[in-house]
């Protein structure tokens, strides 16, 4: 693991650390084998941060149970359970753990990462990739180069570039009108303002602040605040809160327009989204697997 150098303002100041303080179980070093895929197993409790840093490899980070967050100076990911987070090499990330988490994390060499995605991104996991996670940590890390366990892993390696992504990312930018608008969105969620209200208040023309959102975070203001509104709403589902809390919370006009959107935007409704991360997919690995604990 390497230590990072800090991000931007939009990220919280970088406190150094040494590979001996991270939360390795263990303390096995993945940069360090020749294998084309190691993977291990850990635990987190909720509130825990890692600060910022990198790795050689490319990591999928499967998260079973609990929730994720993982920041960089673009902007933050939110990978709820049953979903992973791929982080290219060398990519300074920080992660951050809102509820208690439990991961497994395979991590892809150097070499082979060139055909896989170049930016962080949240990935709908299908059934293959899911078990050949779960096996790569069953094969360990002395498999044969020329093994059927390699082979194996190259099919995992090729399955991560297959995967849709989940609109579950949060684009920040960098003028300070738009941060303004951001920020605030941030603090507010259930905020209606239009964009032709926002324009006026940090002092822009609509039409300026409409291209900000475009050229900076990729998305229209619209999109934007969609996507914020979907990452908080996962993010609440996991702490227990219902549907009705969320949508108002959010700053919908019923349960029924929020449930709509997130159906759209996720492939199923809120309703049934936590049932379903917690039952068919949390447990059922839990069962199979003992977690290392990487924090005693």
């Amino acid at each position: 693991m390497v230590s990072g150098g800090v991000m931007d303002d939009f990220c919280e100041p970088v406190k150094h650390f040494s590979e001996a303080d991270m939360p390795l179980a263990g303390r096995r070093d993945p940069d360090r084998s020749s294998l084309p895929v190691v993977a291990e197993r850990y635990g987190y409790p909720k509130g825990q941060r890692i600060p910022e840093h990198s790795h050689r490899r490319g990591q999928l980070m499967f998260v079973t149970s609990g929730g994720l967050r993982v920041q960089t100076r673009r902007g933050y990911w939110t990978i709820p359970p049953g979903r992973a987070c791929w982080v290219p090499c060398g990519l300074n990330h920080i992660a951050e753990y809102p509820q208690a988490a439990e991961l497994a994390v395979a991590y892809v060499r150097t070499d082979l990462c060139e055909m896989l995605p170049s930016d962080c991104r949240v990935l709908n996991l299908g059934a293959l990739l899911r078990e050949l996670v779960i096996a790569a940590y069953d094969f360990g890390w002395d498999y044969g180069i020329d093994s059927h366990e390699a082979r194996a892993m190259l099919v995992l390696i090729g399955e991560i570039g297959r995967q849709s992504s989940a609109p579950l990312f949060i684009p920040e930018g960098r003028d300070n009108r738009l941060r303004r608008v951001t920020a605030f969105l941030h603090r507010h969620p259930d905020d209606k303002r239009s964009l032709e209200e926002w324009a006026s208040q940090v002092g822009a023309s609509a039409r300026t602040l409409a291209r900000l959102f475009r050229s900076e975070t990729g998305l229209s203001f619209s999109q934007w605040r969609q996507q914020l509104h979907l990452t908080r709403a996962v993010e609440m589902l996991l702490e227990g809160a219902s549907v009705t809390q969320v949508a108002y919370a959010l700053g919908y006009a019923s349960p029924g327009s929020f449930s709509a959107m997130f159906a759209r935007s996720m492939g199923e409704p809120p309703s049934l989204y936590c049932r379903a991360r917690h039952g068919a997919l949390g447990v059922d690995v839990l069962d199979r697997h003992c977690f290392k604990r990487a924090i005693r």
